[in-house]
């Protein structure tokens, strides 16, 4: 070994500096994407205005040939983006706005701290930022860009993307991160095209950083376009990006068929992602929406002057009822409701979007406005047959009731392990609630606990939840798509009925990962399948709910049954009997839940617990997890083993609507209510059969 003491002093240098090189070379990848005379060989030449360029290139005078691209990009006519290049400006509403949200980037503070820059070169790798991949950010700094006095932010804007053309190069397989085809579409779909249009008439944007930002989108551009999804809301961003590169980059000989396969994929989607009655096959309503991103592409079609490119003037037509399953879903508070996957979704704005394109849809026009113009659907309940869900309404008002019956499959993605569950809307209070879901740190409990049957109205057997696999039904790979198997449905005047199976795996007992795709998962551990539930909803209007649970042993042997009803509140109680249960919210509508089915029944009621387990929560946003009442009706039993419950709305001010109720015999049921109705109740224990109730007369 040689005495570092007597290395050469110069060696020492040389040594320092490639010491230092090394330490950085995570900074600059292996600089461009391509060489330049590989990416020439992606433009198309010969098509006009490109003479000079081609000339270069014939030449071999590279230097030349981007010299001449430069000019031609900052100098062509032509609409190509709603941006302008030739004068970015004019398109910046606001210019304050844009030149506040740079202020960090160009003094290099918060998200963009100085720690994170060697001279000129950003690490995106070690950068925190909210949704960096994706980019969105571009644009704001794009319009800064081009409307501010002097090129501090554009300087800025340019150092970023020449570090990331730099430090990012197409992997040969798909991958997650910057690489996730989602992320790509939505960048090239949004900040990058409008960051490019911005920096043109720059002299920061010099005539090699143009060059550098074309050879990177083409190479994403490129690698999104061999990685497509197969189908959903992933595939909405990846087309919109695929297509909008297609046309604000036409130069590239792979830009016509970008645009072909982007409109062409997009218009078979619609049969491939939407079921027939138009709900998403991920059977989440907000990420349903995200055909919106179809009309980016038409949108643009249409300003570009390409509309009549691959029969995509067409495009709106098919997604008349993909709009419409909004207007058939729609919640009292008019939302969407929260199945798998979902936020708040506003249902007015879904359909005011759709007014542009079908104006001629007055009940449209009615959930816009809420009713101020327009005419109310000619409908009340309504049966998604194929997507699985069951709309039961007591009318359109804000204040009427709406039980919404989840009787379908799993979904393709975003999915909950829910089957047979039940969100109602008390007095147009939403009091039995679906958590939902919009954030998805699975290292977080209350995430795995939102997404689980923990959480959610229906059975648990033996502590052990619903295990249904992802990506399995609907699936495009099972097309044609066919309605669920086993429902039965009526509608009436008088009584929505509604009948649903759950003869799928149940899991590990306890909490186990809900999420199937986590490194080591237990998601597909302890599979068995011990019980089948029937679940038997009549709604006899205009405010009486009957559930009737039947779980049948598959094993011989006796099981535990936990019905579960999650309450979107804190205050709750069980009542004298032991039994009857009610929400207790002063000034705000409420819900009775009358278990009818008493014998060797357990009622537990718990709010805000976290040990043993996880109970009584709202956690569909794990942010801000809000404590909610979880109501247990327990029951062990071997055979056939049933549950009786009824549901009853309570307005403002109204301690309880029953007045007494009666078994008759082990079918029939006697309940009075307090208005003075008298119903009988039939439920006849075979759970093919359909339950009754009938209005009992006086004389009766």
């Amino acid at each position: 070994m040689i005495s570092r003491r007597f290395l050469p002093y110069s060696f020492l240098i040389c040594l320092f500096l490639i010491i230092g090189c090394t330490a950085t070379t995570h900074l600059e990848a292996s600089a461009a994407p391509m060489t330049d005379e590989k990416f020439f060989d992606k433009i198309d030449l010969d098509q006009r205005g490109l003479a000079n360029i081609r000339r270069a290139v014939n030449r071999g005078n590279m230097d030349l040939a981007k010299k001449e691209l430069a000019k031609y990009y900052r100098n062509r006519t032509g609409i190509y983006h709603y941006i302008d290049g030739r004068n970015p400006a004019k398109t910046v509403s606001n210019p304050n706005r844009f030149l506040r949200s740079a202020r960090d980037l160009v003094n290099r503070t918060g998200a963009f701290d100085a720690s994170l820059w060697t001279n000129d070169s950003f690490d995106w790798e070690r950068a925190e930022m909210r949704r960096k991949e994706r980019m969105y950010f571009f644009e704001s700094y794009g319009y800064a860009a081009a409307v501010e006095d002097g090129n501090e932010i554009a300087t800025a804007l340019t150092n970023l993307i020449r570090s990331f053309a730099n430090q990012f190069h197409a992997p040969s397989e798909r991958k997650g991160g910057m690489w996730a085809t989602m992320n790509i579409g939505i960048r090239m779909r949004t900040g990058w095209p409008a960051a490019f249009l911005s920096l043109l008439q720059s002299p920061a944007f010099t005539d090699e950083e143009l060059v550098l930002f074309l050879k990177s989108t083409w190479d994403q551009t490129d690698f999104l376009s061999r990685n497509l999804s197969d189908t959903s809301n992933w595939l909405t961003f990846e087309l919109a990006g695929l297509y909008t590169s297609g046309v604000v980059y036409p130069e590239f000989k792979d830009a016509e068929n970008w645009r072909k396969i982007a409109c062409e994929t997009a218009l078979n989607d619609l049969d491939r992602g939407w079921l027939p009655d138009g709900m998403t096959i991920e059977l989440s309503p907000g990420y349903g929406r995200f055909f919106s991103n179809y009309f980016i592409i038409y949108d643009l079609a249409k300003h570009v002057g390409r509309l009549d490119e691959f029969g995509f003037d067409r495009f709106p037509q098919a997604t008349e009822p993909l709009y419409e399953v909004y207007l058939k879903i729609m919640t009292p508070d008019r939302l969407a409701p929260t199945t798998n996957d979902n936020g708040e979704t506003k249902v007015a704005d879904i359909l005011g979007e759709a007014l542009e394109y079908f104006p001629e849809r007055d009940d449209f026009r009615w959930a816009v406005t809420d009713g101020a113009e327009g005419t109310e659907p000619a409908f009340d309940s309504i049966l998604l047959p194929y997507a699985g869900f069951a709309a039961m309404r007591s009318g359109w008002g804000r204040r009427d009731h709406l039980l919404y019956f989840d009787f379908g499959h799993v979904g393709y993605r975003h999915a909950h392990q829910d089957g047979l569950n039940l969100i109602l809307w008390s007095h147009g209070r939403q009091i039995l609630f679906d958590p939902g879901l919009i954030n998805y740190d699975h290292a977080d409990p209350m995430v795995n606990y939102a997404m689980d049957t923990f959480s959610h109205n229906t059975v648990l057997v033996d502590n052990r939840p619903q295990r249904r696999n992802w990506y399995r039904n609907p699936h495009p790979a099972r097309m044609p798509y066919e309605e669920v198997p086993g429902y039965r449905w009526e509608s009436t005047d008088e009584y929505d009925f509604v009948a649903g199976i759950y003869d799928g795996a149940y899991g590990l007992p306890g909490p186990s990962n809900a999420y199937p795709y986590l490194t080591d998962s237990n998601f597909r551990q302890g599979w068995s399948h011990p019980a089948k539930h029937h679940r038997r909803v009549l709604f006899w209007k205009p405010d009486v709910f009957i559930i009737s649970d039947t779980l049948i042993a598959l094993d011989g042997e006796a099981h535990e049954y936990d019905v579960r009803w999650h309450l979107d509140t804190p205050h709750a109680q069980i009542g004298a009997d032991g039994f009857t249960a009610a929400t207790r919210d002063q000034g705000m509508p409420n819900l009775e839940i009358v278990p009818l089915f008493t014998d060797k029944l357990e009622v537990r009621l718990t709010s805000a617990q976290k040990e043993p387990e996880l109970l009584g929560w709202n956690a569909g946003d794990p942010k801000n997890v809000t404590p909610a009442t979880t109501l247990q009706h327990i029951r062990s039993g071997t055979g056939s083993t049933s549950f009786l419950t009824l549901l009853l709305p309570l307005d403002v001010g109204q301690e309880t609507r029953l007045k007494t109720w009666e078994a008759i015999d082990e079918t029939r049921i006697h309940i009075e209510l307090i208005d003075g109705r008298k119903l009988l109740l039939q439920i006849p224990p075979d759970p093919s059969e359909n339950p009754t109730i009938t209005t009992l007369r006086e004389a009766d």
